[in-house]
């Protein structure tokens, strides 16, 4: 019986493209977003198969981890593909500069293109060598929709749960607050019995949020995301101290010892990790786990060409999220990948992880 050899790493191409928002700008309470930066990464192995991956950014500092991976490059040339030990000895490498931030954005791209590689050499799904835990993955609509009319994110919601889609979430953060309240409540009278999560986006201070909470408090919300700055963790825990809504928070959240602070301060009840924020598939996993061990799903933030894929792998999962007009595919990154059936997210069988990016698009806006 022949031996599949692990290949190692002769090469690495790098390309940094600026992706225009088709529809328009996104806007919340603190961002105003005309476009996504994409960090491409294509690591070719000595077998001739090439593994491809990718970081991202809001628009902006996209050359800035670049230039990072330029950094980690030439340390892991030569090295045999083994994702792990790759991500470790490039998070001691990078670590005097960040262990978090800048620099898990730049391991994102490399620990995607190393599993991404590593299935190809083993002619297998990324969701089967991990290990699937289910088939499909439950999807919720999402929409960045602060700026929308109250009857036109209405009309949203009510795609989406005819789409089948599991659940909702919709952006708050209006200057008046009793503004929110008004646009929550029209929006459950008009789509009854279909779960219903908001998202604050950073916006609120501690006496904020708090009020907001209380207000809230009567509309039994699935969760409130991100209603303080996502590294004041004190602050989290005070507020799910003293309110009834979970919280769910992640996706600026970057690294494992953080994720850990807020799970054992049992300030959060959703875990949001972005596969292109926290290392990629090797940090994603490593959250997953402390936040099973806490009983605690997974509830990936964006890119779910991916997300959802990798968790179909993960036992703990609530949905992943489907950004309306924001999936990767929407915003022509992506070519082709797993499909969409009555509100679920079907993985590619093909080997690796079965994303096609679209090349010809991003060339012509590479930076």
């Amino acid at each position: 019986m022949s031996v599949i050899q692990i290949p190692t790493i002769e090469s690495i191409d790098l390309m940094t493209c600026r992706v225009p928002l088709p529809q328009g700008p996104w806007g919340d309470q603190i961002h105003h977003v005309t476009d996504i930066e994409v960090a491409v990464v294509d690591v070719h192995g000595s077998n001739g198969l090439v593994g491809t991956g990718f970081s991202h950014t809001s628009g902006w500092c996209g050359k800035t981890i670049s230039a990072l991976i330029s950094e980690i490059i030439p340390d892991v040339i030569g090295l045999k593909v083994s994702p792990r030990g790759l991500w470790q000895r490039s998070y001691k490498y990078v670590h005097d500069v960040g262990g978090a931030g800048v620099t898990t954005h730049a391991l994102s791209a490399l620990d995607i293109a190393y599993w991404d590689l590593l299935a190809k050499s083993l002619n297998v799904s990324l969701y089967d060598m991990l290990g699937k835990c289910r088939d499909k993955v439950p999807l919720y609509g999402s929409g960045i929709n602060l700026n929308l009319s109250v009857e036109e994110v209405i009309e949203q919601v009510k795609r989406w749960k005819a789409q089948g889609y599991a659940c909702a979430k919709v952006k708050v953060g209006k200057p008046d607050l009793e503004e929110d309240v008004m646009r929550l409540r029209k929006i459950q009278e008009a789509v009854p019995g279909f779960g219903l999560a908001v998202d604050a986006n950073q916006g609120w201070n501690l006496p904020q949020a708090l009020r907001a909470f209380k207000m809230f408090d009567s509309l039994n919300l699935l969760w409130i995301e991100e209603p303080l700055p996502s590294d004041d963790i004190t602050g989290h825990k005070i507020l799910r101290e003293r309110t009834n809504t979970p919280i769910a928070m992640g996706e600026n959240t970057y690294n494992l010892n953080q994720f850990a602070m807020y799970i054992e301060e049992g300030a959060a009840d959703y875990i949001q990790a972005d596969l292109g924020r926290v290392g990629g598939i090797t940090g994603y996993l490593d959250i997953a786990a402390i936040a099973r061990a806490h009983n605690i799903p997974m509830t990936p933030h964006f890119v779910f060409e991916l997300s959802a894929q990798l968790l179909s792998t993960v036992p703990n999962v609530s949905f992943s999220e489907m950004t309306d007009g924001g999936t990767w595919s929407d915003l022509r990154i992506v070519k082709s990948a797993g499909r969409i059936e009555n509100g679920f997210y079907i993985p590619s069988d093909k080997a690796g992880h079965g994303i096609e990016l679209d090349r010809e698009y991003l060339e012509a806006h590479k930076i």
